[in-house]
């Protein structure tokens, strides 16, 4: 009977060891299908973002500014959201970029001083009414853009060509 008991106590310990073994096995056919789940889906989900491009759509580069009547002679009109200036003179109309050349600050505008026509507010460099440095940072002038008149009338800038010689629009 001793033989018995203790027979039969050494197989509840192996018994109870199957167990764990199938718990274990179980959580692990778990683990590995989850895994193999989350790959895959990650792989799909990365699959699909190859196939939608990643672009950033910008605005033209070549924009209608107004009508003529719109710049009276003497006048400098900022377009907003498009980082220029259109200044009308008495021998043309020119169109200058209102980014610094030092980091691509929007300078601004100076009303009242005759030598100053332009101040960085980032690094403080300053630029003449024609858009030349005179101080600070900045290591190239101001660039000035491209203009016509299109058939309409309207004054159009072309802020995807630099008007290298400085040249007015005549009108």
């Amino acid at each position: 009977m001793e033989f018995e008991n203790s027979a039969s106590a050494m197989t509840l310990p192996k018994a109870s060891g199957e167990a764990v073994d199938e718990d274990r096995r179980g959580f692990v056919k778990k683990l590995t299908v989850t895994a193999l789940t989350l790959g895959i889906g990650g792989a799909v989900v990365e699959c699909g973002r190859f196939l939608k491009p990643n672009v950033l759509y910008e605005p033209s580069r070549v924009f209608k500014v107004g009508e003529l009547s719109r710049f009276a002679i003497g006048s400098r009109t900022v377009i907003e959201g498009r980082g220029i200036e259109v200044v009308r003179e008495r021998d043309g109309l020119h169109a200058i970029s209102l980014v610094c050349t030092h980091l691509g600050c929007l300078i601004k505008p100076v009303e009242n001083d005759p030598e100053v026509g332009y101040v960085c507010p980032c690094h403080g460099s300053t630029f003449a009414r024609q858009g030349e440095v005179l101080g600070g940072p900045a290591p190239r002038d101001l660039p000035w853009y491209e203009m016509y008149l299109d058939h309409t009338g309207a004054l159009v800038v072309d802020a995807s060509k630099v008007n290298q010689k400085r040249t007015k629009l005549v009108v």
